[in-house]
């Protein structure tokens, strides 16, 4: 079975609690909370939510929050390089990582990356062209255990992503109400 990511929009700050219920009654269980702004209050606000629900919360690399109990780190494709402070800093984060082709993919695994999301898989406007689930076909099983499908994934075509022994799928969408 797909483990189930969630990635934060702004639409999703206007009722956190109820749309962490909906989405825990999908199977979310890890919530990556993409916001370059963050504040104080609004990690107060869905750490305590995502307590609630038994879901882990990711933030963006952001030095001032790496002191508080946030269960990993989300670094975007240009940031690989930071794994090392945060190893450094916190061993115990959980660090995922977002990839857009194969070579990003296998840099992140020899450093240790925890979660890889390769994007787009499907059609998103303004997102590029697709990898397509030939892509995954491609990445060795060994490292597939570390992937999280993410791109204009939906009930039409997640049955597609089932067999192809990856982690799970990520996405914000189709994890609203």
């Amino acid at each position: 079975m797909l483990e189930k990511f969630l990635i934060t929009n702004k639409n999703f700050y206007n009722n956190i609690d109820s749309n962490l219920s909906y989405a825990k009654n999908l199977g979310v269980n890890k919530l990556y909370l993409r916001d370059k702004n963050l504040n104080l209050e609004i990690l107060k606000a869905f750490k305590e939510s995502c307590d609630k629900y038994n879901i882990r919360i990711f933030i963006n690399y952001i030095p001032r929050f790496l002191s508080y109990n946030t269960d990993g780190i989300h670094l975007k494709s240009t940031e690989l390089h930071l794994i090392i402070n945060i190893k450094n800093l916190a061993n115990s984060y959980k660090i995922s990582y977002s990839a857009h082709n194969f070579s990003d993919i296998q840099k992140a695994y020899d450093m240790g990356v925890d979660y890889i999301f390769i994007s787009p898989i499907f059609f998103v406007k303004d997102k590029g062209i697709p990898l397509g689930v030939e892509f995954i076909d491609k990445i060795p099983l060994y490292m597939r255990s570390k992937i999280f499908a993410l791109g204009g994934i939906n009930k039409y075509n997640i049955n597609k992503l089932q067999n192809l022994k990856i982690r799970g799928i990520a996405g914000i969408r189709m994890f609203l109400q």
